[in-house]
């Protein structure tokens, strides 16, 4: 899971915990507004015990950095391009990719703009959330969740606790 400009430490805390409570907890932060954003008080009270996803947080300067060794990089957006990959809802594409084996990586663009058109077109595809047309801004943390709820499924998923 790669957040790209991220500006809130709370969302940061709530991605980790999203993902943790789903079993991942592989995270990586390109250009934070702030150096060390995973570690400010805000990020660990949101976390709720998702410490170990934070502790191994990655930070790095570029997109490309964070790809390093990925074969499938899946944008999260929003709104359609006019160029670049083609657009999914994660449970159309999802079961597929987890299906191939393939190391994915899930970017997430900042909490004001969303994904930058030069991030998006360096992506393999794009997954969006089907939301209302009329309201389809989603909190960072929220995307992240629903997107790994959709990974975990199409990896097969945890039984439920009778």
């Amino acid at each position: 899971f790669v957040l790209v400009g991220t500006s809130h430490a709370g969302n940061v805390g709530a991605a980790a915990r999203a993902m943790r409570v789903m079993g991942f907890t592989d995270l990586v932060l390109v250009a934070p507004r702030t150096p060390g954003l995973h570690r400010e008080a805000e990020a660990l009270a949101r976390a709720s015990n998702a410490l170990d996803v934070l502790d191994g947080v990655r930070e790095v300067a570029t997109l490309g950095e964070a790809l390093a060794g990925i074969t499938t990089v899946c944008a999260t957006a929003m709104t359609p391009r006019d160029f670049g990959p083609p657009t999914f809802a994660p449970r159309e594409r999802l079961p597929a990719l987890a299906a191939d084996g393939e190391r994915v990586a899930f970017v997430f663009g900042g909490e004001r703009h969303g994904m930058r058109n030069e991030d998006v077109y360096r992506c393999h595809l794009c997954l969006s959330i089907p939301t209302d047309p009329a309201y389809g801004s989603l909190n960072l943390a929220q995307a992240v969740q629903l997107v790994a709820y959709e990974w975990r499924q199409a990896l097969g998923g945890f039984a439920v606790e009778p």
